[in-house]
């Protein structure tokens, strides 16, 4: 697995979505944080991601984003204190989204931004 390391370059801050699921070709993973440019998502086991690929994300407050276009810009191992088998994090940059889907993209991290402010 490459070892790229994320950059601190991001034009907006990252929202939790630690309620998000990330479908990818290579699998299921758990969403970290979000943003309208891009995502970071952990595997629970390590996969060889393209530069380039397409996913989902859905979530249990009813939002689903469909065929997000996503370059890589980031993976990095994450070992495991308890024995657990290896989890893998990878951060993405999104590429040519849609209208539509740059709507449902900021609908979806508004109702975040909301959950987020509840106490």
């Amino acid at each position: 697995m490459n070892s790229v390391h994320p950059s601190n370059t991001r034009k907006s801050e990252r929202l939790q979505a630690a309620r998000g699921i990330a479908v990818t070709p290579h699998g299921i993973g758990q969403v970290i944080n979000l943003n309208s440019d891009g995502i970071s998502f952990r595997c629970f086991e390590e996969h060889d991601f393209p530069f380039e690929w397409s996913m989902n994300i859905y979530d249990a407050i009813g939002q689903s984003l469909e065929k997000l276009h996503v370059k890589k810009v980031w993976e990095k191992g994450v070992g495991d204190a308890n024995n657990q088998p290896v989890l893998m994090e990878v951060g993405g940059e999104f590429q040519h989204l849609s209208p539509e889907q740059k709507i449902q993209l900021n609908t979806y991290l508004r109702q975040l931004a909301r959950l987020e402010e509840q106490p």
